[in-house]
C-alpha cells in the first residue's frame, strides 16, 4: 500500500465535502444577529470559508474534485439567494468571493496531484 492511498480515497474526499457543507451552511444561514462578531473583511470571510471548503475535498479523484468544485460554487449562489430569508443580506460579490476562494483551489490540487504521483512513481 502507498503512503498517499488514504489521502486520495473517495472516503477521505466525500467526508471532506460533507463536513465542510456543513461548515458552511451553519455560518451563512445563521441569522446574523446570532453570529459573533468577527473582525476582518466580509468578502474575505467568503475567500477563505469556500476556499477552505474546496481544500477539505481536494485530495481525491480529479473528476470528483471538479464535480465537487461546481457544487460548491452553484451552493454560494444558493446561499445568497437564500440569505434574505434568514435575516441576513443576499449579495452577488459574496457569491463571487466565494467562486474565487474556491477556484483558488484548483492549482493546490493540479500541484498535489502531481506531487504525490511523483512520490508514486518513486516508490
Amino acid at each position: 500500500m502507498h503512503r498517499f492511498n488514504w489521502v486520495f480515497s473517495h472516503h477521505t474526499q466525500f467526508l471532506g465535502f460533507a463536513f465542510g457543507a456543513l461548515l458552511i451552511s451553519a455560518a451563512t444561514l445563521t441569522p446574523a444577529d446570532h453570529l459573533p462578531p468577527v473582525s476582518g473583511s466580509d468578502k474575505l470571510h467568503h475567500i477563505i470559508g469556500f476556499g477552505g471548503w474546496a481544500l477539505m475535498c481536494m485530495f481525491g479523484p480529479s473528476k470528483r474534485f471538479f464535480l465537487f468544485l461546481a457544487i460548491i460554487i452553484a451552493w454560494g449562489g444558493a446561499i445568497e439567494l437564500i440569505q434574505p430569508y434568514v435575516n441576513r443580506y443576499g449579495e452577488w460579490l459574496d457569491f463571487y468571493a466565494d467562486a474565487f476562494g474556491a477556484l483558488l483551489t484548483i492549482p493546490l490540487h493540479l500541484l498535489m496531484r502531481r506531487f504525490c504521483q511523483r512520490g508514486i512513481d518513486t516508490a
